[in-house]
């Protein structure tokens, strides 16, 4: 299939770097300088098989102006009895953001955050996924138990029984924080954005959600701020945070950092080892921006 969508035989394939799913990603070249950015997963994968399909699903309905890679095709293939989703993008040149972090990378994301938002608008309602609110709520308390005066999670030594029971407070002031109807990214982290010619562009839309507009330029900050940058100046410049009152941001940090501790628990998962790593890696340093912000 690939070749009928380069024009020609494939010549090489470059797996893509990066990424915390066994699913297959590669830039594909033929001659003459055709290439194709694919992606691929079978049906007998649980894991990441559900997300191509999702991505499948909403990425033909996004604007032309979004700033993500332009797709080129989206097609479900049986091969020797298994159903396998496929998804071909316009290859594009481009590095994942912070190696190392720079206050120019970080604007170009903030652009690219309230494009999104703007894009966004009028997205077919029934594709949009559920509440932001919703899905962080069905992840079960983290806090309490500290708060009870048990031990913290090991990897996070530092968090006392006063923080906890302080984040448990900010955990109950997230219906109100985080009410609102804007489409989001949902998943929006280093990985999934690839900086290329001074643009950020978003990929892996596979967990579109809906509320406050702010949430997806949020979520990225942790990871600036562990770089370097100054993320509560950020928050101060950008239009999606301007006025957004500190304690929405907090009560979203806590839902982040909630989500974290418990996805950053559980037991690895095979065919993505890298990934409770990460989940430990964000929880380390959205605990640590909550502290330097006084939110706990």
């Amino acid at each position: 299939r690939a070749a009928a969508h380069l024009g020609g035989a494939v010549t090489a394939v470059r797996p893509a770097g990066g990424g915390f799913t066994p699913g297959f990603a590669a830039v594909l070249e033929a001659g003459e300088g055709r290439r194709i950015f694919a992606k691929a997963a079978p049906e007998s994968d649980g894991f990441i098989y559900p997300s191509y399909l999702r991505e499948a699903l909403v990425l033909p309905f996004m604007p032309e102006d979004m700033p993500l890679p332009p797709l080129r095709a989206t097609e479900q293939l049986v091969v020797d009895g298994t159903a396998w989703q496929l998804l071909i993008y316009q290859a594009v040149d481009g590095v994942m953001p912070g190696h190392p972090w720079t206050e120019e990378d970080l604007g170009a994301i903030e652009r690219s955050c309230a494009a999104a938002v703007r894009g966004l608008k009028d997205f077919p309602r029934n594709l949009a996924g559920d509440p932001l609110a919703a899905d962080l709520a069905d992840v079960p308390p983290q806090f309490a138990a500290v708060a009870d005066g048990g031990p913290p999670p090991w990897f996070l030594p530092g968090m006392t029984a006063r923080q906890a029971e302080r984040f448990s407070a900010l955990l109950e002031l997230c219906p109100e924080a985080l009410a609102g109807d804007a489409v989001l990214h949902g998943d929006l982290r280093p990985d999934n954005i690839l900086m290329s010619s001074g643009r950020a562009l978003i990929c892996d839309w596979n967990f579109l959600g809906t509320g406050p507009d702010w949430t997806d330029w949020v979520s990225v900050l942790p990871y600036a701020r562990a770089g370097g940058l100054d993320a509560d100046a950020w928050l101060r410049r950008s239009e999606l945070t301007r006025g957004i009152p500190a304690r929405h941001i907090n009560a979203f940090l806590a839902a982040l950092l909630n989500y974290m501790i418990h996805w950053g628990s559980q037991p690895d998962v095979p065919t993505s080892p890298q990934l409770r790593v990460h989940g430990r890696f964000t929880a380390r340093i959205v605990y640590d921006w909550c502290v330097q912000r006084n939110a706990v």
